[in-house]
This record gives structure tokens, sequence and C-alpha cells, in this order.
């Protein structure tokens, strides 16, 4: 009643009219004409009766109060906010009741499609995920979300050190990236997009069938939790139970491929010639303590040729290349080098990089 107090508080400061001097005013014209006020010549004993003005005024001020009154009430009730009460904190120790959101909504229509799933129905068994695989979450993008095509790209957990099998886990994140309708990627067209494409499957590496839905670096990016209602387990369905955007996937601009071959023929000319092949080194990431050996075999032997045995890319979404480069020494030796990678990044230094380098003499005299 907080908002009627204070709407009364108003009233006070509204100057009230004469309404005394009007109804006077108003008696003394009716007392004036005969009949008007009730009295008639004729009337019961032939006397005629006279309302005193005092009484008027009076009655007409009550009248006039009640009215103002119940306006007044009548505005206050329609306009005051409507006050919800809070939602009730349940009592500790009680569980939340469960909400998911497709395809089943509540706690007992997942343990009844759980039911279902363990008496082979099909309909309710393809939520059963026993491989791990993605397939509940690509069904919600498409079929409730209006998805024609996606790409997996990741996998969250809750907890986050999650490290176990899916099912052990409270809930499980896939993060998925929409793939334009156009199936045709503008920077990685190498390989034609297939005619028919569906919902999941693994992630095309070269990302030719995979077109961007933001810009031409950018996709639409999801977020999907999954989660084992109705019992945990590699029999157990999983539900949809939210979902939301993510930070927008990115691709790479892969450089050209003439430049990456002009960049790898540099480095490896410069071998052969037995100087300047230091400044085409990037970074050089081993497994083991493999030294590179930039003019000679491990026994001294320097290289005379060199052929690029292996070259594949540009790899979507990073739009690296990757060599594998063999190299013929002056005793006949032969030392196969793997894996170069090349990206734009290295292009623009002007370095070539290695990741998990090997070199291995496939051959000696």
């Amino acid at each position: 009643m907080v908002d009627l107090k204070e709407r009364f508080q108003a009233l006070d400061h509204v100057p009230a009219p004469d309404l005394g001097r009007v109804i006077e005013l108003r008696a003394r014209h009716l007392a004036s004409v005969p009949g008007a006020l009730g009295s008639y010549p004729d009337a019961i004993g032939g006397r005629r009766f006279r309302v005193p003005p005092a009484q008027l005024l009076a009655a007409a001020a009550i009248v006039i109060l009640g009215v103002g009154l119940a306006v007044i009430i009548h505005q206050a009730r329609i306009t005051a906010p409507v006050r919800h009460a809070p939602t009730p904190t349940p009592p500790q120790g009680q569980v939340i009741p469960y909400k998911g959101i497709w395809p089943e909504t509540s706690l007992e229509d997942a343990q009844y499609a759980q039911q279902r799933a363990d008496s082979g129905d099909a309909a309710y068994s393809w939520q059963v995920d026993s491989s791990q695989d993605t397939h509940v979450p690509q069904r919600f993008l498409q079929e409730q979300l209006g998805w024609a095509r996606a790409a997996y790209v990741g996998t969250s957990y809750d907890p986050p050190d999650h490290g176990g099998q899916d099912y052990e886990a409270k809930a499980v994140f896939f993060v998925f990236i929409e793939c334009g309708r156009s199936g045709n990627n503008p920077l990685y067209l190498r390989v034609v997009a297939p005619s028919a494409p569906s919902v999941g499957g693994p992630l095309p590496t070269d990302g030719a069938n995979c077109a961007p839905t933001i810009d031409e670096t950018h996709y639409h990016t999801v977020k999907v939790r999954t989660e084992q209602p109705a019992g945990r387990g590699r029999t157990g369905i999983w539900v949809v139970t939210g979902y939301q955007d993510d930070q927008p996937y990115v691709q790479t601009a892969p450089p050209s491929e003439a430049d990456v071959r002009r960049l790898m023929d540099a480095y490896l000319t410069a071998r052969i010639a037995g100087t300047g092949a230091e400044k085409y080194v990037g970074t050089l990431a081993s497994d083991t303590t493999v030294h590179l050996d930039l003019y000679a075999t491990s026994r001294g032997s320097r290289y005379r040729r060199f052929e690029i045995a292996s070259f594949t890319g540009p790899e979507w979404p990073s739009g690296t290349f990757r060599f594998i480069i063999l190299l013929t020494a002056q005793d006949g030796s032969r030392v196969q080098e793997r894996t170069y990678v090349i990206s734009a990044e290295s292009v623009r230094k002007g370095v070539v990089d290695a990741f998990s380098f090997k070199a291995q003499t496939t051959a000696s005299p």
C-alpha cells in the first residue's frame, strides 16, 4: 500500500474548489422556482415544504466526497505495480527437479525413455551413445535449430578437470560450427564439396565443404550441453539440457601454394649450396634430441640433391602446408626429414618450421 499512501499525500497539495459557494448559489436559485425543491401548493395539508440550505450543502458534500474517494481507490488499484512473491528456495538437501530441453523435458520423461531404450525401442535407443560420438547433439542442431550442416570442433566437461569417460562426467559440452548452405569455402577450394552434405562426421581436413557463416573467416559457433539424467553409463540415454552461442570459430586464410613452394625451395637450395640456410630456420620442435644437420649428414657427407617426398595442404582451419624432405648426400646416403610446416605467418617471416621433427637415414653406402 505504499503507492496508495503516496497518492493521498500528493492530493494534500492540490487546492480544493470552493464547492460551498457554488452549492449555496445553486440552492438559492432553486428555492425561487416553485416545485423545484419538492414543494407544491397542493401538497398534504396545503403546506409548502422548505429544505434548509445548510442541509443541502452537507448532503452534496457527502456525495461528492464519496464519489471522489471511490475514483481515487479505483485508480490506485489499476495502476499499482503487481508485486510477485519471490521464488521459494528449496530446503537444504532437497534436489531441484531436473529440467531438460530435448528430446525429454522432465525427469519422468527421461526415466521412461531410458526404460524404452533398455527394452530396445528404436524410438529411444538412438539416444544411447556407447561409442561416445556426437550424434545426439548433432541431431538437436538439425531438428531444433535448423542447421543444415555442422562440424564438431571440441569437447569440454563439467567438472572442467574431468579426464575419464564421457559418461563419468556430470555434463559434456560439445562445440559445433555451422557450415554455410552453399557448401563452398572460398579460402579452401582444393576439393569439390559433396553434393548432399549431412550434419556431423569428422572435420573436413581441407574445409572445402564447410563454408563460413559470419564472414570469410568466422563461423557461427554453438556449445551444446548434454547429460544422462536417468543413469550414467554406456547404456544411459543422453539428453540436451542447454545450449548457448560460443566465441566464433576462426579459420585462417592460407598462403598461396606458389609462395609456400618458393620459400621451401629457397631453404633447400641454400642447404645444397652449403651456406645461408640458417636464416630460413624457424621453430624446430622434436620429441627427441634429433639435431638438424643443415649441410651434411652426421658422418660429414655433404648434401648434393633434394626432393620433396610429400606435400600436403592447406590444412583447414589452420591454413598450413606440410612437407617431408628427402636429401641425398655425396656418399650416396639418403636422409628423410619430417615434418616441415609452413603457415601464412611463416611465409610472412620467411622461415620454415618443423614440429615433431625426425631425421632418419633411409640408405647408406
